[in-house]
């Protein structure tokens, strides 16, 4: 999936919005989400304005698709790079995996041992707000509390948050 179409989705979807004026996207994403400085996020949205995945009537921006319609990954958060690959032509893909696989593969090993994936993400999220700790750390600590081994997935959580 286009990772501007992911940051586009994600952003409403957090804010649970489908209307914003330029300044509350720009103060929303660089402040409020911390997804890169305002200036980044200022041609994140120029970006996305151009691409075609948001509509800008001079007063309000609004999504160019169904919002609720793409799949988000549960804590996404756009690549550092974003901005600098789609300058260059870059497509993510071959950029290699993204940080967020580790976090698939906990949302994966929850729905494996019998967890419905939207009680998890629930659940997570809950945990992630109560705690104010990483995505991935609450995650951990429920596939803990449901009885699952998490040493596996230890190593690979600890350098997705220390490349943060």
């Amino acid at each position: 999936m286009d990772p501007l179409v992911l940051s586009a989705a994600a952003f409403f979807r957090i804010k649970g919005k489908n209307v914003v004026t330029e300044n509350e996207f720009v103060m929303s994403v660089s402040m409020d989400l911390r997804w890169m400085l305002p200036r980044e996020a200022k041609e994140l949205l120029t970006l996305l304005i151009s691409e075609g995945h948001l509509k800008d009537d001079g007063q309000h921006i609004r999504p160019a698709f169904d919002v609720h319609a793409t799949d988000v990954p549960l804590g996404f958060k756009p690549s550092a790079d974003i901005l600098k690959m789609k300058r260059t032509g870059v497509k993510k893909e071959a950029a290699g995996p993204p940080a967020d696989d580790v976090l698939a593969e906990l949302m994966e090993k929850a729905v494996s041992i019998g967890l419905k994936k939207k009680d998890f993400i629930v659940s997570v999220n809950a945990v992630q707000k109560r705690m104010n700790v990483d995505i991935e750390i609450a995650a951990l600590l429920m596939l803990r509390e449901n009885g699952t081994d998490i040493s596996e997935y230890l190593s690979r959580v600890e350098t997705v948050l220390s490349e943060r």
